[in-house]
């Protein structure tokens, strides 16, 4: 490892896109509209999922994911276009004994963090793919907001 590098005490082991509902008013005026979304007609919401520790086999998982949802309103007439929830789950295993502090910021903090992205890259995919262009989402501190959140951890290993 380079000088000052940072190993990582949990390995990514894979996610799933668990849940698309979108749905969109087909009137004539939202399906000849074809200029881009702008940003302000846009409300964009993220609901984090408290991750779960299980052992598996005799390994230790961290499960956990994240919820969107989104609106797009016409901004004229103020009437909305389209809603939908986009969700996640990841799955990482941890690298080596892990002390309760490492666990505990890597669960709330880290976790839905590093989940973001793939929930992001999506999102803007599918609603490229349905006609609404390039959608530009809002950056989000997920680590600031998943401080505030403060979800526990749930145990499934103690059972």
């Amino acid at each position: 490892m380079p000088s000052g590098g940072v190993a990582a005490q949990f390995n990514f082991v894979s996610y799933k896109i668990d849940s698309i509902n979108l749905k969109m008013n087909p009137t004539v005026k939202y399906l000849l509209k074809n200029e881009p979304i702008a940003l302000k007609d846009i409300d964009f919401s993220i609901k984090l999922r408290s991750t779960e520790k299980f052992n598996i086999n005799g390994s230790i998982k961290y499960v956990g994911g994240l919820t969107t949802k989104i609106t797009i309103m016409d901004e004229e007439d103020k009437k909305e276009i389209l809603s939908g929830e986009f969700g996640i789950s990841g799955i990482f295993a941890p690298d080596g004994a892990v002390d309760q502090s490492s666990e505990e910021n890597f669960s709330k903090i880290s976790l839905p963090a590093l989940l973001m992205p793939y929930l992001r890259a999506l999102m803007a995919n599918i609603l490229s793919q349905t006609g609404f262009g390039t959608v530009l989402f809002p950056l989000v501190n997920i680590y600031e907001l998943a401080k505030k959140k403060n979800l526990p951890l749930i145990d499934h290993t103690q059972s």
